[in-house]
């Protein structure tokens, strides 16, 4: 390696290991206030941009819980800067790894864990009115652009309330393999009163496809039965064929 070259190279790294020296001291009251989405407040917070925690987070005015944040350095080399966060709510907690691309409006988060009520979410993630309790074990959520562009990994709902459901559903379990292309995930009872054996696909950013055959699980109410009459296509045999989509 001749001697320019070497200088460069030195060069280079010095000036990256500034720039990590800068983002691991400054300081994340600061970066919060200035960077923070429109909508997002935080208070009681402590650390850097590095390491650090806030006693809470509040999203439109909606309270999530307290966060800590930990940085992984080695995303810094490919310009993928990662941080081990861990979010502790009310009633239960979110934990994984994630991480954002600097030249592109893409995010990647992985061993994402939790187990939450969805009441406990705002409304900008789950719609007024609609309950229960969730867990999560996904080894891959890729966003672009805030949408889910590839997911790896099961989530189960338990104790579903919708608006204008007279009773609580479930349990449900919803599984995403690991997949080429776009997302598609089964769904599927795991008990309850009412059967569903279905599947969502998310073909693309702001899109998405339900299908699924529904009839009556255990012990169903007689409302629910009756309202089965009204839902989709029939089948036969008590079973209904429910299809909907984010198109018109």
């Amino acid at each position: 390696m001749n001697s320019r070259r070497r200088i460069v190279l030195l060069a280079g790294a010095g000036i990256l290991a500034a720039l990590a020296g800068i983002v691991a001291h400054f300081p994340a009251r600061l970066a919060l206030a200035w960077f923070a989405p429109p909508g997002v407040v935080a208070w009681g917070v402590e650390g850097s941009v590095w390491e650090g925690r806030a006693a809470g987070i509040i999203v439109r005015g909606h309270g999530l819980g307290a966060l800590s944040w930990d940085a992984q350095p080695a995303g810094l080399l490919t310009l993928q800067p990662a941080w081990r966060l861990d979010l502790r709510t009310a009633d239960g907690f979110v934990s994984g790894r994630f991480a954002t691309s600097l030249l592109g409006n893409r995010q990647r988060i992985d061993d994402l864990e939790g187990a939450l009520e969805l009441a406990s979410l705002p409304p900008a993630l789950v719609p007024d009115g609609v309950a229960g309790q969730a867990r999560i074990g996904l080894q891959t959520l890729l966003l672009e652009s805030g949408w889910p562009a590839a997911v790896t990994g099961r989530a189960t709902v338990a104790g579903l309330e919708l608006p204008g459901v007279i009773l609580a559903l479930g349990p449900f379990e919803f599984v995403f393999p690991e997949h080429d292309g776009t997302p598609v995930g089964a769904i599927r009872s795991l008990g309850g009163p009412l059967e569903v054996d279905g599947q969502i696909e998310l073909p693309g950013s702001g899109q998405w496809r339900f299908s699924a055959e529904l009839a009556p699980g255990e012990n169903p109410p007689r409302e629910l039965v009756d309202g089965l009459r009204f839902v989709g296509e029939d089948l036969g045999n008590g079973r209904r064929r429910l299809e909907m989509s984010s198109e018109p």
